[in-house]
């Protein structure tokens, strides 16, 4: 009996041999080739992180100078309200947008006399209801002349009640999560000792997060989402205020830097709803996205392995834009409307 392998079987072997051995040589390669490339890792978690001091809590209890809680004859008081992006506790207490935007009109603002103050309200975590709860609570108490509310894109979360556990569940699909290594023994010995393991394990990690923080925003601002209904209707709820008591408000529109600040821009659209809510909610608003486009978005946050807050590049120029629409568009008493009469007309000051 022949036992030989027949010819059609040995070129068959043949050929699955070195098929093995190219597979075999080219995860080699590939792993030698991983070594070369440098791994992004995160600081040392032991190494300090120096967090810009805050001020101490004022009488009105918030982080921010002590102003008298009553108002002076030549003062002209704004009141800002927001998240964790308008209360900078990331940068120096005097670098913030609202800190900046109370210089700057003291600085280049004084024909009238006027004296401005800028009470930073914001806290971080808040979402849009209650920092318009907030506002008109204070209104009452501070008596201010001018609103700013300071937008964030994470402001509709609501956290309260059956809202945490929505928003604990959309997080974990949307793989709002930090990576971990891999468990097992098996696995772990593969991540330890393989570079490329690392470098696929890695990558794929960050494609999928990347595409769940994009789906979970998108989400936020959902017309199915209570929370965006609830921060809707808060600026509803604003625009009538502001309207009613007389004093104007704005909303100052924070992108995210995380994403780059480009033509790809991938929150274009919830952009375009923030700024259609605010026109239909009567309120003005000074959208940062266009001053910002094109810069390297690294520039614009405190750390970008660790805190995508604004730096103070990001905080100098909100602050700017703020005082060009305040003083253009006649919010204020040294302000100049370009011939037009003010949306709210500003009585000058009254001297002592």
């Amino acid at each position: 009996m022949n036992t030989r392998p027949q010819p059609g079987r040995r070129r068959a072997t043949a050929r699955l041999a070195a098929l093995g051995i190219g597979v075999a040589f080219a995860v080699c390669a590939a792993e030698l080739a991983a070594r070369f490339i440098p791994e992004r890792k995160q600081p040392r978690t032991e190494l300090p992180f120096f967090r810009a001091s805050k001020m101490p809590l004022n009488s009105f209890g918030y982080h921010d100078y002590e102003y008298p809680v009553k108002k002076g004859k030549i003062v002209f008081r704004i009141l800002v309200a927001g998240d964790s992006f308008s209360a900078a506790e990331e940068v120096a207490f005097e670098d913030g947008y609202p800190k900046k935007l109370e210089f700057y009109l003291n600085s280049f603002g004084r024909d009238k006399g006027a004296i401005y103050q800028v009470i930073n309200m914001s806290r971080g975590g808040r979402s849009t209801p209650e920092e318009v709860r907030l506002i008109m609570r204070e209104a009452d108490r501070l008596k201010p002349d001018l609103v700013i509310l300071g937008h964030c894109m994470n402001d509709p979360e609501d956290w309260h009640g059956a809202g945490r556990g929505y928003l604990n569940r959309l997080r974990k699909k949307c793989r709002y999560i930090a990576f971990e290594k891999p468990k097992g023994a098996v696995p772990s010995f593969l991540y330890d000792r393989s570079a490329l393991c690392r470098l696929i394990l890695r990558r794929t990690f960050n494609a999928r997060t990347a595409r769940g923080h994009k789906h979970y925003f998108h989400r936020l601002y959902s017309d199915r989402y209570d929370g965006w209904l609830k921060a809707r209707q808060a600026l509803r709820d604003l625009g009538a205020f502001s309207r009613s008591r007389r004093i104007p408000a704005m909303v100052l529109l924070f992108p995210l830097f995380s994403y780059g600040i480009g033509d790809d821009y991938p929150f274009a659209d919830i952009e375009a709803k923030m700024r259609r809510t605010c026109e239909d909610a009567g309120l003005r608003y000074v959208d940062l996205f266009p001053l910002y486009k094109g810069m390297d978005h690294v520039r614009l946050v405190v750390d970008p392995l660790r805190d995508p807050h604004p730096s103070e590049i990001a905080h100098r120029i909100a602050a700017e834009a703020l005082w060009d629409e305040l003083t253009r568009e006649g919010m204020t008493p040294d302000g100049k409307r370009q011939g037009k009469d003010p949306v709210f007309p500003v009585k000058p000051p009254i001297r002592r």
